[in-house]
Formats: structure tokens, sequence, C-alpha cells
């Protein structure tokens, strides 16, 4: 018996792996490498394109369930995209200190 992996499930790591790097990118999910949370809006947007590229080129090749699923995806990074474009400054502000903040000064300014 092999393990061998289809064309369709390295498909589907593939949007799922870029999908990862524009939500990271977006500040949804943390580095893994670092830990931190840090927003790249203009790189999260061009990971965006990538899939929206890949989507257009794909058509027609794709079974149902990946063009479902790549579709989904990019309108969920869209979303999340318009979303994040569009906060108040004071709340990204906000955001970027408080992942600065150690969180022995958090509890500090609490009291």
């Amino acid at each position: 018996m092999t393990d061998t992996i289809t064309s369709g499930q390295l498909f589907m790591g593939l949007v799922y792996s870029l999908t990862q790097s524009a939500f990271i990118s977006l500040g949804k999910l943390p580095d893994p490498m670092t830990g931190s949370i840090d927003r790249n809006l203009p790189q999260a947007s061009q990971t965006i394109d990538l899939l929206a590229a890949l989507q257009e080129k794909t058509k027609g090749n794709l079974e149902q369930e990946e063009e479902r699923f790549l579709s989904r995806t990019i309108s969920d990074l869209r979303l999340n995209y318009v979303d994040e474009v569009n906060k108040p400054k004071e709340e990204k502000k906000e955001t970027e200190e408080e992942k600065e903040t150690p969180p022995e000064e958090k509890s500090d300014k609490a009291k």
C-alpha cells in the first residue's frame, strides 16, 4: 500500500497554505515563526489576488468541491480584508499598542 497524495489534495493544500498566509498578513492569526500578530495589508492583498488568479486560471479544470472551497476562501479573505481596511484608526493603534505592551504592564494599568 502506498501513501500517494492526489492532485486534488495537493491543490487543496496549496489553497489552504495561501489562505493561512493571508490571514497571518491580515493580523487574524499569529505568525508561526515569531508568535506575534502583525498586519501587512499590502501582502494580504497580494495573496488574495494570487488566489483569485489561481481561480481564474483553473476555471473549468477543478472538481466541484475544489471550486467551492477556493471560491468560499477568496470570499472570506476579501471580507476580512475589507474589515481590516475599514477599522477605525484608534482601534488599529490600540491593537498595535496591546501587542507591544508586555503582559505585566497591562495588569499594572488595570489597577
